[in-house]
């Protein structure tokens, strides 16, 4: 448990915290694979150059059509760049006014995520979120209500579907609390205590806080609902867009002061070598008369 929780604070605590669009860098080149945990092995810079940047495919239509632009542009956005970030919530501001645009992004993290493409849902998740629309914060929280796997590869004593789906949970919960509205935040609020998963509990407190300013307010209302063994999760750090790693450092390493229990632990001393034993050699040299 306490190895798994260190797990889930640095994770956290080391990324740019992004609400809606991509949480990082999201660029994949040619070489990457749908639903693939290593990214490509091409430098970002051949990715840019090969690819005209600022042309997101059009978010229009309805039924077959709608599903069809949505397709295009979650695979765009699986694409883009930080320079892009623009683009899109230009385009998904205007596509928020089309309900079955909506609908499509819905379809589409289902399938994504049923067809075990974790990567492709994970974008069309923040892609959701950053609509910011009442129908598409009421999918995210069901899906972030979804049952977790049970069954499975266990790696290390974590069940990998397990992690997985936690991990899109978790990216829906932060979409739930971007939408900054009173009713849906009631529901971010029940799920920082109730749900099952560390991960998607970690990431509504960090969500609910970052919407509001990380302000004194917010954390008050958070307190009563947050687990008392996770109240350590109301100082979490996290890396703000532009800031440099020097004022990062500093914050984490005050955090790491304030509650040493989350360090990773340290080595196990192993037992010194037992000296090498040196091969019995016979003397060829040979004799002198």
């Amino acid at each position: 448990m306490q190895s798994r929780k260190w797990r889930v604070i640095s994770r956290a605590g080391a990324t740019v915290m992004t609400l809606g669009l991509m949480s990082g860098p999201v660029a994949f080149g040619a070489e990457a694979q749908p639903g693939s945990e290593q990214g490509s092995s091409t430098p970002p810079s051949r990715v840019i150059a090969a690819r005209p940047l600022h042309q997101p495919p059009a978010l229009s239509g309805t039924g077959t059509e709608a599903r069809k632009s949505v397709k295009a542009f979650v695979t765009w956005a699986g694409q883009s760049v930080v320079e892009e970030q623009d683009d899109a919530r230009k385009a998904l501001r205007t596509a928020a006014k089309n309900p079955d645009l909506i609908q499509a992004f819905s379809a589409e993290i289902l399938e994504a995520h049923k067809a075990g493409d974790s990567s492709r849902a994970l974008v069309a998740l923040g892609l959701l979120g950053e609509m910011r629309t009442y129908d598409g914060a009421k999918f995210l929280a069901e899906f972030v209500r979804m049952p977790l796997p049970t069954k499975g590869t266990y790696i290390e004593g974590e069940l990998q579907e397990e992690v997985q789906q936690a991990r899109l949970q978790a990216k829906a919960i932060a979409g739930i609390a971007y939408l900054r509205d009173a009713d849906f935040d009631r529901e971010v609020l029940y799920q920082v205590g109730s749900h099952p998963s560390v991960i998607v509990r970690a990431e509504a407190i960090s969500a609910f806080l970052w919407n509001r300013g990380d302000t004194l307010d917010a954390r008050k209302a958070l307190e009563p609902f947050v687990r008392r063994e996770e109240l350590l999760f109301l100082d979490r750090v996290r890396r703000v867009s532009g800031e440099n790693a020097e004022t990062f450092n500093r914050k984490l390493s005050a955090y790491l002061k304030a509650h040493p229990e989350v360090q990773a632990p340290k080595p196990e001393p192993k037992a010194p070598r037992p000296p090498e034993e040196k091969p019995y050699t016979f003397d060829v040299t040979p004799p002198k008369f």
